[in-house]
């Protein structure tokens, strides 16, 4: 197995919450060995300015992978996708090229409907207009409780969106009962964002520590043979079993020993 691989390791702040103490964080993810960092829970009042983060992100000498957010297909929408694009707007000034969202939230006890999908994509589209100035490329992240869950939702939706690149999250994957790996081929051509945490039983829990299903070793390989060459980003629920810091170094030596 081949020790170069050709994207980049960032890692999340929502492990720490949504009021991050950000030089323990940035501390941790930079001492830990991760490039870069995303941003999502912590709004942009809880984190400064863009020069201010800027500043602490040279101070740790850590990449801004991604900024994400969320969006709404309901009676707000329109309020919601305006506070999207001032988060885009923040992202290229502390020099991200991604911004991700999820949502919008599903509606209980129903499968979405065709309508909604059409709906989404068209915030969707609106979001990547916004974003073309700042060179920034918007993507998309199927998530548990969002209108987009499954592969088959995430190919109704981008069914009606040619622009919209996708974030493959492998642990959703394998809590859809759906193969990462195959989808990894699948949308290579749109795939601009992946984040990992490994599954336990009914739960995500420390790469490494989950029932066994997802193959971290076989993911890089992959994402080396596709040619991916973005952000694989390490995260774990702020509500999961391990502490923060402790999860942070923990992920990412599982993926040394592994061959990242």
């Amino acid at each position: 197995m081949s020790d170069a691989r050709l994207f980049r390791l960032g890692y999340s702040t929502i492990t720490w919450g949504p009021t991050p103490d950000l030089h323990e964080a940035l501390g941790a993810i930079a001492d830990a060995g991760w490039e870069g960092v995303e941003f999502i829970s912590a709004t942009p009042d809880w984190l400064g300015t863009p020069k201010r983060l800027r500043g602490l992100l040279d101070q740790y000498g850590l990449e801004p992978s991604c900024m994400l957010g969320s969006v709404s297909i309901a009676e707000d929408k329109e309020m919601v996708l305006e506070r999207q694009k001032r988060l885009i707007e923040y992202a290229a000034e502390i020099g991200s090229g991604l911004y991700a969202f999820i949502g919008a939230p599903r509606v209980p006890l129903r499968l979405p409907t065709d309508e909604e999908f059409k709906q989404l994509a068209d915030v969707s589209e609106a979001l990547i207009d916004h974003a073309a100035p700042y060179d920034i490329t918007v993507v998309y992240h199927a998530h548990p409780r969002c209108t987009v869950e499954s592969e088959a939702e995430q190919d109704q939706l981008l069914s009606y969106t040619d622009r919209l690149q996708i974030c493959l999250d492998v642990s959703v994957s394998g809590l859809m009962r759906e193969d990462p790996i195959a989808q990894i081929h699948k949308y290579r051509d749109r795939l601009a964002y992946l984040h990992m945490k490994d599954l336990g039983l009914s739960k995500f829990c420390v790469m490494g520590e989950g029932t066994g299903e997802l193959d971290f070793g076989l993911i890089r390989e992959t994402l080396n043979e596709v040619g991916y060459s973005g952000w694989v980003t390490g995260e774990l629920s702020s509500y999961a079993d391990t502490p923060a810091v402790e999860s942070c170094y923990a992920n990412m030596a599982h993926l040394k020993s592994v061959g990242y």
